[in-house]
């Protein structure tokens, strides 16, 4: 077949026609109205709030670099990965059978690409232009992060069809073996889940996983922190950012087991226990982590809950992923 794009566009415009795309996506569109609803809210309640969400495109204008780069890291983590995913599902999955060009597959990734940083820098320029402010620095908020969207997007679509050229690299990237031996966490009754749970964290970790956070971080600390306070500001930084992949590689692990498992006699609890040994663990050991930051910091009791409420935010995604695991229907 000599097609300029994949034909599996047309079958995700279907399923985006039959409800598809807003089920898979009403996360970030409830993250979205949020973000435009919020600064809305602000402003018309009167109240000295009121003058918060002008200040977000004043900060991005007096700070360019720091905000550039956290939209660069975020568009080239979010694009590298989307598009190996679905690169790998393109040529190894039931459409590998199709006789498509590769070059269709590389025009699709490419359109792909461009489509959503257009969208991402739209939907960023919306967001910045409802917070307000001075006509001014909303433009050039917008530029800035538009820039960065740009930038981190091309990355990561030439990082995406890199990957595909060098197996060499994949399969080095394919090592789980971890550092320590951690069998003891291993349950009796499902010895290996923990272990698939463990060595999934393990290669998304190694792959880059959720590096962007820990470069955002460093990119925003001003050149006078003092040594003690970058080094509690990165260990937070690093604790939080692993702690999250662990729990979105968790759920994904436990989900593919309760698949895997799903035609054979096991007890829900028992099922439920195994599953959450590992991610206790890896809370634990996050926390502990996190505690030694604040001592360097010197931050008291009370910043435990905002550490907290942010370790929950960003696992939430993650979490939600679990309501897919299959529950035995009782016996009437």
């Amino acid at each position: 077949m000599r097609l300029r794009l994949h034909p599996w566009l047309s079958e995700a415009r279907i399923a985006a026609a039959r409800g598809g795309g807003w089920r898979r996506n009403r996360g970030a569109i409830a993250l979205l109205a949020l973000s435009i609803l919020l600064p809305v809210g602000l402003r018309l309640s009167g109240s000295e709030a009121a003058m918060l969400p002008a200040a977000v495109p004043r900060l991005i204008a007096q700070l360019p670099l720091p905000f550039a780069l956290l939209a660069l890291a975020l568009a080239y983590a979010l694009a590298r990965g989307r598009l190996i995913a679905l690169d790998e599902r393109l040529r190894h999955g039931w459409w590998a059978a199709a006789p498509i060009a590769p070059a269709a597959t590389t025009g699709t990734l490419i359109v792909l690409a461009f489509a959503a940083t257009v969208l991402a820098m739209l939907v960023a320029a919306v967001v910045l232009i409802v917070f307000g402010g001075e006509a001014a620095q909303v433009r050039s908020a917008c530029w800035i992060v538009a820039g960065g969207l740009g930038l981190g997007a091309s990355l990561g679509l030439i990082s995406a069809l890199r990957h595909r050229r060098h197996p060499r690299h994949r399969l080095r990237e394919g090592a789980r073996q971890p550092l320590f031996g951690l069998r003891w966490l291993d349950d009796a009754r499902l010895p290996h889940l923990s272990d698939w749970q463990r060595r999934e964290a393990l290669l998304r970790w190694r792959r880059g996983g959720h590096a962007w956070m820990v470069g955002a971080v460093l990119a925003a600390l001003p050149s006078s922190t003092a040594i003690a306070a970058g080094l509690g500001v990165l260990l937070i930084a690093v604790a939080i950012a692993w702690f999250s992949l662990v729990v979105q590689s968790c759920v994904a692990a436990t989900v593919a087991a309760d698949r895997l498992l799903a035609s054979t006699p096991r007890a829900p609890r028992a099922f439920a226990a195994a599953a959450w040994r590992y991610p206790a663990f890896a809370f634990v050991c996050a926390m502990a982590l996190m505690l030694v930051g604040a001592v360097l910091l010197s931050l008291s009791w009370r910043a435990a809950p905002v550490l907290l409420a942010i370790v929950l935010l960003l696992s939430l995604p993650a979490l939600s992923g679990l309501r897919r695991v299959h529950r035995p229907v009782s016996p009437r």
